[in-house]
């Protein structure tokens, strides 16, 4: 652009910001900004509308200002952190934060006006200091912080969170200096919110170096709740993404110290110490501590526990969460521990050995049905232990057999079919009706057999359930078995049963019937049931006997 020409824009763009109209004024300022026109007499202009009292044009002038940085601005920029409005506060906050080092001495003199700089103004004069950046301004803003407000002194901190992220090593060592230098200071210690803040930055800066000062704060039982709070939370910043052996261990060993405040301290401190856990490599080492843990009386502090654990690889975690889900009588925790083991490749065995020793009903179906997908991970040991578990409650009238007997059937049908076949022959004398239950659980099953139907049918006849059992001796008839054989080689079943099995059928015109009958008239001779058994094949139109 040639002089004239660049004179000629000036002048107008002078023009312009002295106009009355503010639709020009804050074009011309936006021109000036993005141009980076750095004229007296635009600055002046500039500088004229910070003090016209309207924020868009104060903001938008502060914003141009901004990418100018002339010194005369800095005051009025500096009053204008006190503005009502927050657009202009943000605004005039950033442009100070361009003045670098400069601003540092007006900014020191807002914040060592005690009790006029406070709410919006501080929180302004506290985000320019952060943008200001450097360790000097660190030091101005940590120094500057209200000591008696802790929830403000960490607002405070964030607005430095950006510039210490964007620093580079060295001025990052040099903000580290500075915060362990100012956490050291007598005023510092005798101030909650101060410490609060150094700690915080500390945890923004991610330096492993600090993380023996930040457990040191952290597991201090005398300290300020506020502060051990604070420290916790200071540590998720550091360690991420290191997987080398050195920083695993240490890492490790941070978790355990802190496993000791997430069980002594306070709740709220304590769940600050089980969320940092979460950000942490643990050890086999804290599994049985944590599951201790989850039986605590505190529901927050046992449900954060049981999350740990499930966190946690390795069969330690797994048996631990296996306790949790026995041991707590809190249904949503035992809930919680179940669908955590569930996805665990050792999930099988463990679930296997706590559906063993459940310690109720509602706890012994819920684990089987979280271990029927894991059958096939079981060993034979476990799963006959199950079986034999199943059938020990099948023969007692115990609760809660049924879903073991399905975990064992899933688990080995054929070996659980043989086990049910012998509970019924064994039961059937001494616990007649158990039989029954364990012959029907047999005969419903894949691998029945029809010798096992027809026992099944004979218990339940001889409990006085006939129309059972004549469903199931037909169904056992419809499928070619020949039922009159069976009954000429049963020596327990006397002649009664054995004519009403005839009767059904020669009922039905079933060619079993006068098989059936004929052989009991043929037994049983003159006596009554030997006249009833010819009386019906007479009857029923077969041949006398």
């Amino acid at each position: 652009m040639a002089a004239g020409d660049a004179k000629s824009l000036t002048k107008k763009l002078a023009t312009l910001l002295a106009s009355d109209a503010a639709e020009r004024q804050i074009a011309a300022a936006i021109v000036v900004g993005e141009l980076g026109l750095r004229d007296p007499a635009l600055v002046n202009g500039l500088v004229a509308m910070l003090g016209s009292g309207l924020p868009p044009l104060q903001r938008n002038a502060a914003e141009a200002l901004a990418r100018l940085a002339p010194p005369k601005a800095l005051p009025q920029l500096v009053a204008l952190l006190a503005s009502r409005d927050e657009g202009v506060r943000r605004a005039a906050a950033a442009a100070v934060g361009t003045f670098g080092d400069a601003a540092l001495p007006a900014l020191r003199a807002r914040l060592a006006a005690d009790g006029v700089v406070q709410g919006d103004e501080r929180r302004a004069v506290e985000e320019a200091l952060a943008r200001v950046g450097g360790t000097a301004a660190i030091s101005t803003l940590l120094g500057g912080l209200d000591a008696s407000n802790v929830e403000q002194a960490r607002a405070a901190t964030l607005a430095a969170r950006q510039r210490i992220k964007d620093a580079d090593a060295r001025e990052r060592r040099a903000y580290l200096a500075e915060v362990k230098h100012f956490l050291g200071l007598a005023k510092t210690k005798a101030s909650v919110a101060a410490t609060v803040a150094a700690l915080r930055v500390l945890g923004f800066l991610e330096d492993g170096g600090v993380v023996p000062l930040l457990v040191e704060h952290a597991t201090g039982a005398k300290r300020a709740p506020e502060v051990r709070e604070e420290a916790l939370i200071a540590l998720r910043f550091l360690g991420h993404g290191k997987t080398d052996a050195a920083a695993v261990k240490s890492a490790s060993g941070v978790a355990l110290k802190l496993a000791g405040v997430a069980e002594t301290a306070p709740l709220p401190t304590a769940r600050a110490a089980l969320y940092t856990l979460a950000c942490l490599p643990l050890p086999a080492a804290l599994a049985p501590r944590l599951a201790k843990l989850a039986a605590h009386h505190e529901p927050e502090r046992a449900r954060l526990a049981t999350e740990r654990l499930a966190q946690m690889p390795g069969p330690d975690a797994s048996r631990a969460l296996g306790r949790v889900l026995l041991d707590t009588k809190e249904r949503a925790l035992a809930e919680a521990a179940a669908t955590a083991l569930a996805t665990r490749p050792d999930a099988g065995a463990v679930l296997a050995r706590a559906l063993l020793d459940a310690p109720d009903a509602d706890r012994t179906f819920l684990l089987a049905r979280l271990v029927r997908p894991h059958l096939a991970s079981i060993d034979v040991k476990t799963a006959r232990a199950v079986r034999d578990a199943a059938l020990a409650r099948l023969a007692a009238d115990a609760p809660a057999w049924e879903p073991l007997l399905q975990v064992a059937r899933e688990a080995d049908p054929k070996a659980t079919a043989a086990a049910l076949r012998d509970a019924g022959a064994k039961l059937r004398k001494s616990k007649p009706a158990r039989a029954l239950v364990a012959l029907r659980a047999l005969g419903r099953g894949a691998e029945a057999t029809p010798d096992d139907g027809y026992a099944w049918a004979t218990l339940e006849l001889s409990q006085g359930r006939r129309d059972e059992a004549f469903t199931i001796f037909g169904q056992l008839a419809e499928r070619g078995f020949d039922l009159a054989a069976a009954l000429r080689r049963d020596r327990a079943l006397d002649a009664e049963a054995r004519y009403q099995i005839g009767f059904h059928f020669a009922e039905r015109r079933h060619p079993a019937g006068e098989e059936i009958l004929t052989a009991v008239a043929s037994a049983c001779g003159r006596t009554k049931v030997g006249q009833m058994a010819r009386a019906k094949l007479r009857s029923a139109g077969y041949s006398d006997q």
